[in-house]
């Protein structure tokens, strides 16, 4: 008989089989139906052959894949490390395999992560009755493998109490802590060095605030927040991992400043304008009234530079020997600047003969009316009306309504503007193209000698009346004839030497002049002087370009 085993077929199977054996055995027949049968059970076999429970090598293999997905699952960031570490691990469970005829003692396996921050360990278990890992051990193998910072002394008795097979973190490395950089934190606008002067002496944008920064000595202009260093940080093996480099903060330090409240401040050393320079703050020493000077009685004299923050009026005098910046408003009041530039920054709104400016360089000012402006260089703004202006530079209002009205204006240059004049017809005079007063005063010192000759004619008659009376003059007379000799000769004195000044005079005005009259329409009445040319406008013209050709003056 043919013995069933148990668990292997079922009863109907067993049966099956039986017969089909049987008359293989004994050369019976098989019918189609009994193939039919046997190619079932054949395949069933197979499939339970196949399922046939696995050896306690398969399972720890198994057991080792499961601790894998653990592992990453626990450490997404370290997958690479934990596959290589199964894949090596079950290496070893192969060649301990081999071993199955005697002990083979519980051990404990260990792997680094590529940047040796992390030490993970896993515990095979013993076979064949072999002996049991001791923590003791597992802390020399771990000490023997290099491995020698950041252990878990804490948990590691956890991780022995949960058993074999399974994958967990030994050790960790600390990374190294970056430390900060210097910061500046700058409180002030970056603004260039602003000149008042305009090197094109065409014009200013008088629209936009004055670009210039006052400040106080004392005050803060950049915050500075010094490098804090880093730590270093050390691998699982002891070796150190030094920290990035920190950079010290580069402070913007120029003139008249200084590093002041502990290393952690930029300050200024003086009261002025502060202002960049090849990337450093720098500050013009100058001069500061933070408001209005309208109360001040006297003169105010100030060496170098002077900024004052409101209005100029009431009569105040004010002398500097730099640059002037108002940034209000000037009246009345009288302001001379000996070596520099003035500059009022909402426009001059002064009285007749009580307000006065003199600068050894520009005048500057979006409005000017009634002031009397002399200026070494030129006068920029954008409306002049009723002033008396003499520079040795060139007049400008090219910008907003660029007009001058009712102005007397002795230029050294040109002047140039949109607009002469306005509908109710006030007198404007122009001077160009000459050194200023010098055409004034070609016609007074012409003036002046026909005077002068004119007295010599009257002296020359009155002597000579005298002399020809020869004997019959009285005592009386001969004082008077006396006299009127001495007075002659003085006379003659004075006409040679305002002939020589005369001849000098003619010499400059013979000169050809580039300067000129500019502007796009002209209202009557404008009187021109260009050397010693005159002219006198008295119809509306537009698109003048008004200058001196040879003898004549032309106005297109």
């Amino acid at each position: 008989m043919f013995t069933c085993r148990v668990g292997r077929y079922s009863s109907w199977e067993a049966a099956v089989h039986t017969n089909t054996e049987f008359r293989k055995k004994w050369g019976i027949k098989v019918s189609i139906f009994d193939r039919f049968v046997s190619t079932v059970t054949n395949g069933t076999n197979e499939q339970e052959k196949n399922a046939f429970p696995p050896t306690p090598y398969r399972r720890l293999l198994s057991e080792l894949d499961t601790a894998g997905e653990d592992a990453r699952e626990e450490y997404p960031d370290d997958t690479q490390t934990v596959n290589d570490f199964v894949a090596r691990l079950k290496e070893v469970c192969k060649a301990r395999r081999k071993k199955t005829s005697e002990p083979v003692k519980a051990e404990a396996q260990f792997i680094l992560s590529a940047n040796r921050m992390r030490a993970y360990a896993c515990l095979l278990p013993p076979e064949n009755n072999g002996a049991e890992l001791t923590l003791e051990e597992f802390l020399d193998d771990m000490h023997y493998e290099g491995i020698t910072y950041g252990i878990f002394q804490e948990s590691l008795q956890q991780e022995f109490d949960r058993g074999y097979l399974r994958i967990f973190l030994a050790a960790q490395g600390t990374p190294p802590r970056e430390g900060e950089d210097g910061k500046v934190t700058e409180l002030f606008q970056r603004r260039g060095n602003q000149r008042l002067e305009v090197q094109d002496e065409r014009q200013v944008d008088f629209q936009q605030d004055i670009q210039l920064q006052p400040i106080r000595k004392g005050a803060v202009i950049c915050l500075i927040r010094p490098a804090r260093p880093g730590t270093d940080g050390m691998d699982v093996t002891g070796q150190t991992l030094p920290c990035p480099q920190t950079v010290s903060a580069l402070v913007p330090q120029g003139t008249n400043t200084a590093i002041g409240r502990g290393g952690q401040a930029l300050t200024a050393s003086v009261d002025g304008l502060l202002y960049m320079e090849q990337d450093r703050f720098c500050i013009h020493e100058q001069n500061i009234i933070d408001g209005d000077l309208d109360q001040f009685q006297g003169l105010l004299q100030i060496s170098g530079n002077l900024y004052i923050g409101g209005n100029v009026d009431g009569g105040a005098e004010i002398e500097a020997s730099g640059d002037i910046v108002i940034n209000g408003k000037l009246g009345q009041a009288r302001v001379t600047s000996k070596g520099g530039t003035i500059r009022v920054q909402q426009g001059i709104y002064g009285s007749s003969e009580k307000t006065f400016l003199s600068a050894a360089c520009q005048v500057q000012a979006p409005v000017m009316e009634w002031a009397d402006i002399d200026a070494g260089g030129s006068v920029i703004a954008e409306m002049i009306s009723n002033c008396t202006i003499c520079c040795t530079g060139t007049v400008c209002a090219m910008t907003g309504r660029g007009m001058i009205a009712g102005t007397r204006i002795q230029a050294g240059g040109s002047v140039l503007c949109q607009r002469i004049g306005n509908l109710a017809g006030d007198l404007s005079r122009f001077s160009v193209g000459y050194p200023p007063h010098c055409p004034e005063t070609w016609n007074r010192l012409k003036a002046e000698l026909a005077e002068v000759q004119s007295t010599l004619n009257k002296l020359w008659a009155t002597i000579s009346d005298l002399r020809k009376r020869g004997s019959r003059i009285s005592d009386m007379e001969k004082s008077v004839l006396e006299q009127l000799v001495v007075q002659r000769d003085l006379y003659d004195e004075r006409r040679e030497s305002l002939t020589v000044e005369l001849n000098v005079l003619d010499e400059m005005l013979s000169k050809k002049s580039n300067g000129r009259i500019q502007c796009e329409n002209l209202h009557p009445v404008l009187e021109i002087q260009i050397g010693r040319l005159a002219e006198k406008i008295t119809t509306m013209e537009e698109n003048c370009n008004i200058r001196a050709v040879e003898s004549r003056i032309f106005i297109k």
